[in-house]
């Protein structure tokens, strides 16, 4: 077989494994700035403080804008999104004790959660990727990345208003001005992840913690396949703050 033969050879087993497998997963020297961040990662904790303490927005929190707190005066719990399986957005998905798999591809890193089903897309920069249109929003966000100093470093912005955005717990909203900036590196064994939360509308100041996470032996255990019904079980046990307005109603989809 001549040369310009075993080059087309080549070509053609590649092009056969991408279609079975996808693209492969990006792979460099630790020299070049990128870091490994493949695998699956347990709940980080935080830096400073114990347990997810940092993670949290406290209902009385001084960075809290009037807005946020007109808000929280006025939100029912029961109609919480949750509740209709909605799924939980960045930053408090981070609170909740679920791991997550990171995948470092030639122009993107996907995250998958462990928690609602959700999988993130980070667009890396310098790929070509288009910008979404003006007038388009998600509810997980439009996220691009970079790599920058040994560590990845993934922008998200065009969130759409969310009533819970910021915490379920303490209902606080966050607009589509929420910006979360995410910077991910390796420290040793441990992944440390550094988060910075701005949202003009309901944070007077931006919002930051970091938390550091040990890698997860076991797989994410998906789908989560949120059940309707048993999500809703919890209204049964929450009473209305405002009585006098019409019952909250949910039709069976």
């Amino acid at each position: 077989m001549n040369r310009r033969a075993a080059t087309l050879s080549v070509l053609v087993l590649v092009s056969l494994a991408w279609a079975a497998t996808g693209p492969p997963a990006y792979s460099q020297a630790a020299d070049d700035g990128v870091p490994d961040l493949n695998g699956v990662w347990a709940w980080g904790r935080c830096l400073e403080g114990p347990g997810f303490g940092c993670m949290l927005l406290e209902a009385d929190d001084p960075r809290l804008t009037a807005r946020a707190r007109a808000f929280q005066a006025a939100f029912d719990e029961v109609t919480a999104p949750k509740y209709d399986c909605a799924p939980m957005t960045i930053p408090h998905m981070f609170t909740d004790p679920y791991s997550y798999r990171i995948e470092q591809l030639e122009d993107r890193v996907v995250f998958t959660h462990g928690k609602d089903d959700v999988v993130r897309t980070v667009w890396l920069e310098g790929h070509g990727h288009p910008a979404p249109p003006v007038n388009r929003y998600f509810v997980q966000g439009y996220a691009t990345g970079r790599y920058e100093d040994g560590a990845l470093v993934v922008v998200t912005t065009k969130f759409t208003f969310d009533p819970t955005g910021l915490n379920s717990d303490f209902k606080l909203p966050s607009s589509t001005q929420k910006r979360v900036t995410e910077r991910y590196s390796r420290e040793g064994e441990a992944l440390r992840l550094g988060v910075t939360i701005e949202d003009t509308f309901f944070l007077r100041e931006p919002w930051v913690f970091e938390v550091r996470s040990q890698r997860d032996e076991q797989p994410l255990d998906l789908p989560w396949d949120c059940q309707l019904e048993a999500a809703r079980q919890s209204l049964r046990l929450l009473s209305t703050d405002y009585p006098e307005d019409p019952e909250v109603v949910r039709i069976q989809p």
